[in-house]
């Protein structure tokens, strides 16, 4: 999707996708000693289908991997997301 940027808002504890200026989805965190917990992927129903979700779980993983810490996908949409993407299941912490 064209024009939409996904960026960390670590004050608010999320990622932020936005297309000029309109927020069109979000995913939460709580971050603990050596991992990160993603807990909610939300999109707004007019930006649904689009690939917003999967631009925010691209994101987010990725800022995992550069912060090297473990990924617990406690959202449903990011534990899909990362079987349908193998190449982030090392970021998986296993209990």
């Amino acid at each position: 999707m064209t024009g939409v940027e996904v960026v960390e808002v670590p004050e608010s504890s999320r990622y932020e996708a936005r297309q000029g200026g309109r927020l069109l989805g979000v995913l939460t965190y709580h971050r603990k000693p050596g991992s990160i917990v993603f807990d909610h992927t939300g999109v707004e129903p007019e930006a649904r289908g689009r690939g917003i979700g999967a631009m925010l779980c691209a994101a987010a993983l990725a800022g995992a991997a550069e912060d090297d810490v473990h990924v617990v996908p406690s959202c449903s949409f990011v534990r899909r997301w990362v079987q349908d993407h193998p190449e982030y299941l090392p970021l998986i912490e296993r209990a």
